[in-house]
């Protein structure tokens, strides 16, 4: 009798232990997106510089690399549905809107030189359904 209580008292100790932990690193995770799309949302909400938009840009793709987000053959990154970043820059002079990593290719000198004292804005803001994690930007040069 003494043997199966230890036994099962043992058992429920153990799986409150391992729920404790999986909660635990649950809320750790849920603290980390919102500490990374806060991040993030401090640069959408007020126009920003050519240069603070470079380093978004930047940001955004080190997150990337860290998250191991795949490229594709022309060198963007592939959306994935947990942790992938995609900024997009829509200049007063073009139709369509420039990802960064083409802005990246062809230089932060020549970006910077160009659009340091620029003004833009945010316009769009999507997230991933799955992590609630932010997955896309769009700004619009001013």
């Amino acid at each position: 009798m003494k043997k199966t209580f230890l036994i099962l008292c043992g058992s429920i100790i153990i799986l409150v232990l391992i729920f404790s932990y999986l909660y635990y690193n649950y809320q750790v995770g849920i603290a980390q997106v919102q500490k990374n799309n806060q991040e993030y949302e401090s640069y959408t909400t007020n126009q920003i510089l050519g240069s603070s938009l470079m380093t978004l840009m930047n940001k955004a793709s080190n997150d990337n690399e860290q998250n191991q987000v795949e490229k594709d053959e022309e060198g963007l990154y592939i959306e994935n549905d947990t942790n992938s970043i995609k900024i997009d820059v829509k200049f007063l002079e073009a139709d369509k809107a420039v990802s960064m990593e083409k802005i990246q290719s062809l230089g932060e000198d020549m970006f910077l030189k160009n659009y340091r004292s620029m003004s833009f804005s945010c316009t769009q803001k999507e997230y991933h359904e799955k992590t609630n994690q932010i997955k896309y930007l769009l700004f619009e040069q001013v």
